[in-house]
């Protein structure tokens, strides 16, 4: 079952997520870390949104992630970021957000191409166009996490979402 699952089908993967302290991030590239390396995933971006007082510098670098904050747009909200903005030219099997995402990032990435957008732990808008809303009781991004993995296992990546 796990293999016709929305889990067993992402072979590229974008996330985002809100950065509230260097620990939660931590534990939060852990838990995704950790779900990564048992999946078929093949190419993952993680783009953290980090408030205007944050030192992007002094946050701890991954590969995998794209820091971003509301300097990082010109006045017109293109992305300054050539690399990240490179990126997210490319088509992606499944979003994952984690949280509100903010305005200037989801102009950025309205045209790329999504197969399935997923709502994590947030309220949808009016102008949501998510295919999918999870809430797990737990705040611990490691549980989160876990939560919204083992949730895609058991959806069947072939039906219609409601």
């Amino acid at each position: 079952m796990i293999k016709d699952s929305i889990w067993g089908n992402i072979n590229s993967l974008l996330v985002t997520y809100n950065f509230e302290d260097e620990i939660a991030l931590k534990n939060f590239r852990k838990g995704l870390d950790e779900a990564l390396n048992e999946s078929t995933v093949e190419r993952v971006i993680i783009i953290v949104s980090t408030p205007k007082g944050i030192d992007k510098n002094m946050l701890s670098p991954h590969f995998l992630i794209y820091y971003n904050s509301p300097n990082d747009y010109s006045f017109f909200g293109g992305l300054k970021d050539h690399q990240l903005a490179s990126e997210i030219k490319k088509p992606f099997d499944v979003l994952l957000c984690f949280g509100v995402i903010n305005k200037h990032l989801k102009n950025a990435i309205k045209q790329t191409s999504i197969n399935k957008k997923i709502l994590v732990n947030s309220e949808l808008t009016e102008d949501s166009s998510y295919d999918l809303e999870l809430n797990s009781a737990s705040d611990s991004p490691n549980e989160v996490i876990h939560f919204v993995v083992e949730t895609l296992k058991k959806i069947n990546a072939h039906e219609p979402q409601i």
